[in-house]
């Protein structure tokens, strides 16, 4: 196959993969901000950090925390260290250790952390119905300020876990804590280290949601990698007109290239963002108009690339070929080799997807740029006209050489 013909491939399925990525990428973040998954995620770290939930839940209503956000029955998907800090002092200082009793948090499963997070989103659904007019909790009346109180405090203090007594006791017991202040700077750079944990953590709860994201849209909208490749391979018109449109927007900047553009440094940007700034960034997309702009229109820029994508119109669903015409590559299999083939397809077009668009942008913008440098085909040229043939002159009567009588 020329190389030419290697480049518009997959400069198509390239652009198809961009699209579908970009797609399940805004799903994903729409599908985390409507059930708060980054919220979830931080309560659920930092219940295993105090490995209490009573603690937790006094620390969530405490003035400082229960003030990160607009509404009451909403958790904050982000708690700087110093107000952390600041507010667990204070509930360890108001703990009663005749009434407060430990609550250790649940071990969730997989299974059962995908079940409680569209449930704790529906409660707080329904909770909003009827919103709640005043603070859950005032602030605590027992404070401590001096140092040496606050450390007899932590040593005492009764009905928390033990080791997380010893924790906080260890961190107020060396030298370098001075100060009040000081005490309030090691609790919450020992909150930061933790936190650290979570990121990745997160990211790796976001990377599996992606996965299963990607795998439904790929057998929803039936993105069958192989059947792309292969219609492409086979059909020339449809290689290079598809080929030729991606190049075009791209070097035109269109709306679906600055959408692209727009979407892959969204993500990048993401990659690279501090907890506070994906936190605000998870706030600024709760207007829904990531999903409507970027999903509706890229999906629309799908369809017009006329690849065998999508399920077919009409009752027929399988295919059975009768030998007379073959059938339509996007209806599904009917034997065991063809749905093998069809899974293989699906599972691969949702891998392609979790690798994020700004792999495939990349990736693109690298084809595009090589099919616009390669030397064109040559042109075939038209044949040179044949030499007119010069006529034939009459040969010259030999000269006689007999003498002349008369000479």
């Amino acid at each position: 196959m020329p190389t030419s013909n290697i480049l518009d491939i997959a400069i198509g399925i390239t652009f198809v993969f961009v699209v579908l990525s970009i797609i399940a990428s805004a799903v994903t973040e729409a599908i985390s901000t409507v059930l708060s998954l980054r919220a979830v995620t931080l309560r659920r770290a930092i219940e295993r950090l105090l490995k209490d939930r009573v603690i937790t839940q006094k620390l969530y209503c405490h003035p400082l925390i229960d003030g990160l956000t607009s509404d009451d029955d909403a958790d904050p998907a982000y708690i700087p260290s110093e107000l952390f800090a600041r507010a667990l002092v204070d509930v360890i200082a108001a703990w009663d250790d005749s009434k407060d009793t430990i609550d250790p948090p649940a071990h969730w499963g997989m299974l059962k952390a995908i079940v409680l997070i569209p449930w704790r989103a529906l409660r707080r659904f329904v909770r909003n119905l009827w919103p709640r007019t005043n603070a859950p909790t005032q602030a605590p009346d027992v404070l401590i300020t001096d140092l040496e109180q606050l450390r007899a405090r932590f040593a005492k203090v009764q009905g928390i876990d033990p080791g997380v007594r010893a924790a906080l006791t260890a961190l107020l017991a060396d030298e370098r804590v001075k100060t009040h202040d000081d005490a309030i700077h090691r609790i919450a750079k020992w909150f930061d280290q933790t936190m650290e944990g979570v990121g990745g953590w997160y990211k790796r709860t976001v990377t599996m949601l992606i996965a299963v994201i990607a795998m439904i849209i790929a057998v929803g909208l039936n993105v069958d990698a192989f059947v792309v490749v292969d219609s492409l391979s086979k059909d020339a018109v449809l290689r290079q007109s598809i080929a030729t449109l991606v190049s075009t927007s791209i070097k035109e900047e269109s709306e679906e290239t600055k959408t692209i553009q727009e979407a892959v440094a969204d993500r990048k940007a993401s990659r690279t963002a501090t907890p506070e700034e994906a936190a605000r960034a998870e706030e600024e997309r709760k207007t829904g108009e990531l999903l409507r702009r970027r999903v509706v229109g890229l999906k629309r820029s799908l369809d017009s690339l006329s690849v065998p994508m999508g399920w077919p119109e009409g009752p027929k669903w399988f295919c059975r070929d009768n030998g007379s015409e073959p059938c339509d590559q996007r209806l599904l299999p009917v034997t065991f080799w063809g749905w093998a083939r069809r899974l293989a397809g699906w599972i691969f077009t949702a891998i392609a997807m979790s690798l994020g668009a700004p792999f495939w942008f990349d990736l693109l913008n690298k084809f595009v740029n090589l099919r616009a440098a390669a030397p064109p085909p040559a042109k075939a040229q038209a044949r040179p006209a044949p030499a007119a043939e010069a006529p034939v002159e009459p040969a010259a009567r030999p000269r006689s050489t007999t003498p002349d009588r008369n000479s």
